[in-house]
């Protein structure tokens, strides 16, 4: 590239709850950096992984969901906006008007819009999904997915890569994140309570990270499990600490598999009253206020 430049910047990734961006992210970047859940919007701050495809370098950024705590102002400053919708309610998601509003709002930035859980559909089907998406809106392209199964992601890959401006390299070559290490582990902990407790019992728990260090050829983290009730403390625990003992290993196998490294996690359970509501202690777990 002329005077040092390269092909390097931010792709947004954005949808509704529970479309797949973070499986997609993961398959874009192949890591195991956003964590996955069935719940629906699972993500609550952006989550950022870069890839190197040849010379170039992409920062993705997988974000809370649109119709969640979604900042709008994080449109300015990336250069391409992958808009994941699924393929099964395309129609309804298309004339949302939290969609509506994202797509004005975007202006004239390349969207590339992703078809996910396109292996629900026929694959002989799938191209009618992609003609009914044109006549919509004005996409960049258009490009059916099913991440678990690496469908279409070398084909979005490389859609993002042709939008992707020429300039200084932004990052380091080692780079993969822009989130802290302590951050991403409490997110993959925050992200197993959701499969494992009441809705509402894991919306109202933070994960707070008090140390992280290598001992015996391990990761060793220590967390506590933050509630908001002392009566949620006992639930969390549960009968002789068997749900406790249930989240400690889940979110272990989960560490292990974005870390690569194996884990020995120490959770507690410790209680601070209506910290949901209490704009210190949001700030300090790490939510938006």
């Amino acid at each position: 590239m002329p005077n040092g430049t390269i092909q390097s910047g931010y792709a947004l990734v954005a949808g509704l709850s529970n479309t797949g961006k973070s499986s997609l992210l993961n398959a874009l970047t192949k890591s195991q950096i956003s964590p996955v859940a069935l719940q629906a919007a699972s993500t609550r701050m952006p989550i950022t992984a870069i890839c190197t495809p040849g010379d170039a370098q992409i920062c993705f950024v997988d974000t809370p969901p649109l119709d969640g705590n979604f900042d709008l102002s994080i449109i300015d400053w990336v250069d391409v906006i992958v808009l994941v919708v699924d393929i099964k309610t395309l129609d309804k998601d298309l004339t949302n008007p939290i969609i509506q509003n994202f797509l004005r709002r975007v202006n004239k930035k390349p969207v590339v819009l992703a078809l996910s859980k396109s292996d629900f559909v026929k694959p002989e089907h799938r191209s009618a999904y992609v003609y009914r998406a044109i006549y919509t809106n004005k996409f960049t392209d258009i490009i059916p997915v099913t991440p678990p199964l690496d469908h279409g992601i070398k084909d979005l890959l490389h859609s993002v890569l042709v939008n992707i401006p020429k300039r200084i390299r932004l990052f380091p070559r080692d780079i993969t994140t822009l989130n802290s290490q302590r951050f991403l582990i409490s997110e993959q902990i925050r992200t197993q309570l959701y499969s494992l407790l009441p809705l509402e019992i894991a919306g109202e728990t933070a994960v707070q990270i008090e140390e992280t260090s290598q001992r015996d050829g391990r990761l060793y983290i220590r967390a506590n499990l933050i509630v908001s009730r002392a009566s949620t403390k006992g639930i969390i625990i549960g009968r002789k600490g068997q749900n406790l003992e249930h989240i400690n290993k889940l979110s272990s196998q989960t560490i292990g598999r974005f870390t690569g490294e194996k884990c020995r996690l120490d959770l507690w359970v410790k209680v601070r009253e209506a910290w949901t509501t209490n704009k210190a202690d949001l700030l300090e777990f790490g939510y938006v206020c």
